[in-house]
């Protein structure tokens, strides 16, 4: 049980930095002089593949910080999702510190990649010029309006208040999905995945869709363990956004919208994986 209050600290922990640095990013496209072309080069052609690349490094930060721009209307679907679909959170680490074969890890790499630009790019044409960012009126808090004229004020003072109110809530809710998930037991998890060769990769995405650290550390030690197979490994660590989830659904204003979201991802690890088991790759 302390095990996992300190775990449950850690992960949110790790990821206030990048927390904050959102925020103060945000502060400062809004106002930058050449406000117009960063928002532009943000939900540009080429925004998907930045995003499928970059979220590619390990940890969750990055999916993170892109939920915030998706939730301030900064990036379009496509991207976020490129972003989501690319990250392994903690699994990258472990397959790299257990001794995984190079060649496995950089055919993961570049599956994840390329499957994360394409469904990105994909999902950004059919929802190009759909955005609800409204600009805030000059020297207020993008984020909750209030104004302010000190830099110091706009830049840190404010950007660290909603970063420490973030850091709340992902620490709240890493605690409630680690209690669950100490409560279930990894190995009923693990044995569960295990049970039909054939539903893998459904399980899998399942277990991945669970917000939490531990989720893709699940998937991955199964896998290094001979338990799943490649294409379950690819459909859990697709639909796993590591905390970028929780990020999301922080807004209940768009409850509906997060949900689809969550959806998007879940289907898209879904087909992946299957799709692996189709080319031959071992369940």
């Amino acid at each position: 049980m302390i095990e996992v209050i300190v775990d449950a600290s850690l992960d949110s922990l790790k990821i206030f930095p990048f927390v904050l640095l959102i925020y103060i990013l945000m502060e400062l496209i809004e106002s930058a002089r050449n406000k117009d072309k960063i928002e532009r080069a943000l939900m540009g052609y080429g925004a998907p593949v930045a995003a499928g690349i970059l979220g590619a490094v390990p940890e969750c930060g990055f999916s993170v910080m892109c939920a915030k721009l998706y939730d301030k209307g900064l990036i379009k679907t496509g991207t976020l999702i490129a972003a989501f679909l690319s990250v392994s959170d903690e699994g990258l680490i472990i397959m790299i510190s257990s001794g995984v074969k190079i060649g496995n890890i950089l055919l993961f790499l570049a599956v994840k990649i390329l499957y994360a630009v394409f469904i990105g790019e994909i999902l950004d044409y059919f929802t190009a010029g759909k955005t609800e960012h409204v600009c805030p009126e000059r020297d207020c808090c993008i984020e909750c309006g209030e104004e302010h004229g000190k830099p110091f004020d706009k830049f840190f003072i404010h950007p660290l208040s909603h970063a420490l109110r973030t850091f709340v809530y992902i620490l709240v809710l890493n605690l409630l999905f680690g209690f669950i998930l100490y409560k279930i037991g990894e190995d009923k998890i693990v044995s569960f995945m295990e049970s039909s060769a054939a539903v893998q990769p459904l399980f899998a995405a399942l277990v991945g869709l669970i917000p939490n650290c531990a989720s893709s550390i699940i998937i991955t030690q199964a896998y290094i363990s001979g338990i799943l197979g490649f294409p379950a490994l690819l459909a859990g660590l697709s639909s796993n956004a590591g905390i970028g989830l929780i990020v999301l659904f922080k807004n209940r204003k768009h409850i509906g919208r997060n949900f689809a979201v969550m959806g998007i991802l879940f289907i898209s690890g879904l087909i992946l994986g299957y799709f692996m088991l189709l080319l031959g790759f071992k369940a």
